[in-house]
């Protein structure tokens, strides 16, 4: 039996909903089993398209994607939404805390004054299982296609209560495939996965994708029919790009994202039609192109400027799990625009009773491995985010 719920391939088949239900009963794992049957990124034909655009099937799950998607955060109106649709691209993700909830009150808004176009797209959302009912009625839908917790711990992965409360919603009719998101330590945790056998899909930070044990897991794990969704690999004010630099960089590192890095398609964030129709020309015209120098001097660029969530720092420094939250944020506010969003994190960290020290701060710059200059930019993060 296959998991596939891309129903839409086949005028006689039935919708996306009722197959859900029907296979409902299917243990988690099922497709973990037959994993090898399932083509690998570098195995699938290049000629697989959707909507004429370069595509891929999401590992095992056997959904067809397009090898760029849709990233929510930054909208809170459903203009900029409507149009990535318009141009083709129909993988496109979600979560109750981007844009303090307007994110997904804009997709919402788009389904219920659009008839039939939820049946163009693939939801993937960042929500448990369990939490599921509040965020369909938001959305406007009775089901989406994956979830993707954020999990960034091998006790997280671990969680037994994840599949079962999976099998629950899915028997429901609710929700398609079970996966997760990661931030950090994403080598152990995709490893992990793989060895459970019950996650289908992964929302995967690529802010280190030249590490050789990050590249091996996410091999790994493809090899295995894990979907990889791959986010944080690509500039941050490519809307702001005055020439073409940033749309020729973006188009080189999805390339290798998509092709010798693993991933089955990268989530790019949009929040303009600039944007939008950047990413539909890359698609179009520019993927599988790449630029070593373009590529090397990106990751150059990172070096000393943003945190990897690679957990060097961890059980080293105290406030190991604050510190990459904290810069994480910061990037929320200077490269994304989203200041009230990144302020109302920064005000839910417990820095009162666990806060940074200077010892804390030597600790992780002494093991840190992008010799980031944390004083700095802690000290720019707190005047801009308090």
């Amino acid at each position: 039996m296959t998991h596939r719920t891309d129903r839409r391939q086949s005028k006689d088949m039935i919708n996306r909903r009722d197959f859900l239900k029907k296979t409902g009963g299917v243990a988690l794992g099922t497709a973990a089993a037959l994993g090898a049957g399932f083509s690998s990124v570098a195995a699938e034909s290049g000629s697989l398209t959707v909507n004429g655009l370069p595509a891929a099937t999401l590992g095992r799950t056997g959904l067809k994607v397009t090898k760029i998607s849709f990233g929510g955060m930054l909208i809170s109106e459903p203009p900029v939404l409507l149009r990535v649709i318009d141009q083709g691209i129909n993988f496109i993700h979600t979560a109750p805390g981007y844009s303090n909830g307007r994110s997904m009150e804009a997709f919402g808004t788009a389904f219920k004054q659009n008839k039939g176009l939820r049946d163009k797209v693939v939801i993937a959302l960042k929500e448990r299982p369990e939490n599921l009912d509040h965020c369909l009625k938001v959305l406007g839908t009775d089901y989406v296609d994956v979830l993707v917790p954020g999990m960034h711990s091998l006790g997280a992965i671990n969680d037994s209560s994840v599949p079962e409360n999976f099998e629950k919603a899915k028997k429901a009719g609710k929700c398609g495939f079970m996966g997760y998101a990661c931030h950090k330590n994403m080598a152990d945790i995709l490893n992990r996965s793989r060895e459970l056998g019950y996650y289908d899909v992964t929302l995967l930070s690529y802010s280190n994708a030249r590490d050789s044990d990050f590249l091996a897991a996410a091999k790994a794990a493809n090899e295995a029919g894990i979907g990889i969704m791959a986010m944080k690999g690509l500039p941050k004010n490519i809307s702001r790009a005055a020439s073409g630099f940033d749309i020729q960089t973006a188009a080189s590192l999805c390339s290798a994202i998509t092709g010798p890095q693993h991933a089955h398609t990268v989530l790019a964030s949009m929040s303009s039609f600039q944007m939008v129709d950047s990413y539909r020309e890359v698609l179009e015209t520019k993927l599988g192109y790449r630029d070593m120098m373009l590529e090397d001097h990106y990751w150059a660029a990172q070096v000393g400027s943003y945190c990897s969530m690679c957990a060097a720092c961890t059980g080293v420094c105290p406030a190991a799990e604050n510190i990459p939250r904290i810069l994480r944020y910061r990037m929320y506010y200077k490269d994304y625009g989203l200041n009230d969003y990144a302020r109302s994190k920064y005000a839910r960290l417990d820095l009162k009773s666990n806060p940074l020290t200077e010892r804390d701060i030597e600790l992780c710059e002494s093991v840190c491995k992008r010799r980031l200059p944390l004083r700095s930019m802690l000290d720019e993060a707190r005047s801009l985010l308090s």
